[in-house]
């Protein structure tokens, strides 16, 4: 190693000024990185630098991150976040209370129904209206989460329940419009929902 070392040793002496070379200290370990090979030293501390410090699904699940208390909620306690989702809702249709939305004919529908389905639901005041179980039906109230299968809607009574999305029919609505949403088109992350290019075909959306 030593006779691999000196060759470079002496460039980098020769490069300084005369009568600073006799202060040069040359770290080997710095020589051995600029000749190729790395220690298992600088590896290991690679390697515990590029540790991920996120948490995994998994991790998120035991430390129940994605579980809500269903009798400790207060219909009023979600209000806020109503108001400030209907804020949301007039930024991302740019809708106000008054205006007509697209009739399934007219041209804008399309455009319209698929920026609809990437609406990010939690605030929201929705209803099931139809459900292959009939048990469902007629639950409402604000939504307090929404994952890939299910929305967890709060009621005016209080009670969190969770709902299926893929065998309802939901009913949401915001000012003086009702939309009718099938929730076939809402199984999806919200995350990945807001950004997911939509190419099929969606059902007409009742206004």
């Amino acid at each position: 190693m030593d006779t691999q070392i000196q060759p470079l040793q002496e460039y980098l002496t020769n490069i300084v000024v005369p009568d600073k070379r006799p202060n040069i200290d040359i770290n080997p370990e710095h020589i051995t990185m600029l000749h190729g090979t790395k220690s298992k030293k600088q590896l290991s501390r690679k390697k515990k630098a590029s540790k991920s410090t996120t948490l995994t699904r998994r991790e998120y699940a035991q430390l129940g991150l994605h579980t809500l208390p269903t009798r400790q909620m207060k219909y009023s306690d979600a209000l806020p976040l109503h108001r400030l989702w209907k804020g949301y809702m007039k930024e991302h249709l740019g809708l106000n209370e008054g205006d007509q939305v697209p009739e399934v004919y007219q041209p804008g529908y399309d455009a319209f129904s698929k920026l609809l389905v990437k609406t990010d639901l939690h605030g929201s005041k929705m209803a099931v209206i139809k459900s292959k179980c009939s048990t469902l039906v007629g639950i409402s109230g604000i939504v307090v989460m929404d994952t890939k299968n299910v929305l967890k809607i709060l009621g005016k009574d209080d009670r969190l329940r969770t709902v299926p999305k893929s065998e309802c029919v939901f009913s949401m609505k915001f000012g003086n419009m009702d939309f009718i949403i099938y929730g076939k088109h809402l199984c999806i992350r919200p995350a990945e929902r807001s950004v997911k290019k939509i190419k099929n075909y969606i059902e007409p959306f009742d206004c």
